[in-house]
């Protein structure tokens, strides 16, 4: 007499298969939107983008910086940490 034992199956969960092609379907018809349907929303996002060119233009003079009246308000909250060396110097002391 053979006896035969069977590991018990995992149920499938269906609800994560199904939202998950949800998800995924939400995303595809935003892509199709943007890209298709309104490419213009795609080009006044990006013309925004190339706006950033303008910043690699301007100049900057560090001597306006340090003689401008705000930053000489600013101070130091910080105490300056000296050089620390751990350990002994010698290694054999007790």
């Amino acid at each position: 007499m053979a006896i035969t034992v069977e590991e018990e199956k995992k149920p499938v969960n269906w609800m994560f298969i199904v939202g998950l092609a949800g998800i995924i379907a939400v995303i595809f018809a935003f892509a199709y939107y943007v890209l298709f349907r309104k490419p213009q929303l795609l080009e006044t996002v990006t013309s925004q983008a190339g706006e950033f060119s303008k910043i690699s233009q301007l100049s900057f003079q560090p001597e306006e910086v340090l003689n401008a009246p705000t930053f000489r308000l600013l101070r130091q909250y910080s105490v300056p940490i000296g050089a620390f060396i751990p350990g002994k110097s010698n290694p054999f002391q007790p």
